[in-house]
């Protein structure tokens, strides 16, 4: 997937993780969770992590995929012991009818606790895969109430689709991704149906963005209820692509071009490659979107994060006047997965580097201002000999960083929280 070979063009703030000192205020794993900071849990020979919230009662939940494609969660307590509460082992394991392999890839939580998990299946047995949605009650079990016995699906006549972010606003659910070729959202009732007064009677919507495929991967719901939906484009490579649309499902023309925004992270060379993973709304409007984004030398990847106005404009106060930050840790790809704001302003990102043979969960820090915070890391952290990468995080009442994804041998759900 990462075979690129890239240049960067000026104006974009480029550090490099020798740079970065470290300080007594630097993150570190919290010795009172899991083993020394860490919880995996096993779900047969392959689990991964793909999201992960933090119940108000300081609870948390992660959701993911096994190698059998199921939909899988687990919930720990707030000592990173799986929680026996939650389906009496603090596992669960729901498997999609289709002919091929579900794929969970987002997560939300309700205001009265019932979990949201997001992706993918090809329901009916049908080959074409369909936006999938489950809930969950409190205690692990599907919520008979939502859906066809817990379980709702979308189907786009744009072609197959996978639904990668969910959203819960009030009594709406918000289902982003793809579908055929682009950007595809879907708005979903309290019961699982289709909310009609969305998309024009239909409940859903596709948007092409660029000139050719296009991704959501992150999806946010403003105060005044406008959806934004972040991902990638095709624009003589890939490009971070953003979306903003009106609570009725129509493109929000007071955003960008016609309420979409087409940026170059890396540069404007021909085949360049940025991609962005995730996004957040800070309290003043502002939007962030992280991700990946290709460098000036041998073709690695570096930590991208993005700042825009509330009208799509690129920020000028971010990234030393350019809206855009790109970071490189380790010796090779340094890619974000998910990004949150913390309650200082700080934009948190959490990814994974290459730091001598394998991936390491990684996390990196910017101030308001795009400046990289050296008194937080970047933070790399080996989980065993093998691959480990951060793919959501969340952040704790206390200011704690919980994030969740992959490592171990075999590969397992990896919960880790930072102080």
């Amino acid at each position: 997937m990462i075979n690129n070979k890239m240049k960067l063009s000026f104006g974009i703030a480029l550090s490099a993780i020798g740079a970065f000192a470290a300080s007594a205020q630097a993150a570190s794993l919290d010795p009172t969770f899991g083993s020394a900071g860490v919880a995996s849990t096993a779900f047969g020979y392959y689990g991964a992590a793909a999201r992960v919230v933090v119940q108000p009662d300081g609870r948390i939940v992660a959701a993911g995929q096994s190698a059998l494609g199921e939909f899988v969660l687990a919930r720990y307590t707030a000592s990173g012991a799986l929680d026996t509460s939650f389906n009496g082992t603090g596992k669960v394991n729901t498997t999609p009818s289709g002919s091929c392999p579900g794929q969970a890839r987002a997560l939300a939580l309700q205001a009265d606790g019932k979990i949201v998990v997001a992706g993918t299946s090809c329901p009916n047995f049908t080959s074409t895969r369909n936006f999938t949605v489950y809930r969950y009650n409190t205690d692990g079990s599907l919520d008979a109430s939502f859906g066809s016995a817990g379980k709702a699906t979308v189907n786009f006549y744009a072609g197959a689709s996978e639904a990668t972010a969910v959203a819960v606003q009030g009594g709406s659910i918000w289902v982003a991704g793809y579908a055929g070729n682009g950007f595809a959202l879907a708005r979903l009732t309290s019961s699982g149906g289709l909310d009609y007064s969305f998309g024009s009677g239909s409940g859903s919507i596709t948007t092409t963005v660029g000139t050719g495929s296009a991704f959501a991967n992150g999806l946010a719901i403003q105060a005044d209820g406008k959806p934004v939906l972040a991902g990638y484009a095709s624009s003589g490579g890939t490009v971070f692509a953003l979306t903003r649309y009106t609570t009725k499902g129509a493109l929000d023309t007071t955003f960008g071009t016609g309420g979409k925004v087409l940026t170059n992270v890396g540069g404007t060379f021909s085949g360049n490659s940025a991609i962005a993973t995730s996004l957040a709304i800070q309290s003043d409007g502002n939007i962030v979107a992280a991700g990946y984004a290709n460098s000036a030398s041998g073709g690695s990847y570096r930590m991208a994060a993005v700042r825009y106005t509330s009208t799509g404009a690129l920020d000028s106060y971010f990234g030393s006047g350019t809206g855009k930050v790109l970071t490189a840790i380790g010796s090779g790809d340094a890619i974000g997965s998910d990004v949150a704001i913390d309650a200082n302003g700080g934009i948190v990102v959490g990814g994974y580097s290459i730091v001598g043979s394998y991936r390491q969960l990684t996390l990196n820090r910017y101030d308001s201002y795009g400046n990289q915070d050296t008194s937080f890391g970047p933070v790399a952290t080996a989980v065993g000999s093998a691959n480990a990468a951060v793919q959501g995080l969340a952040l704790q009442s206390d200011g704690k960083i919980v994030v969740a994804g992959y490592g171990n041998s075999p590969t397992a759900f990896v919960v880790a929280r930072y102080q």
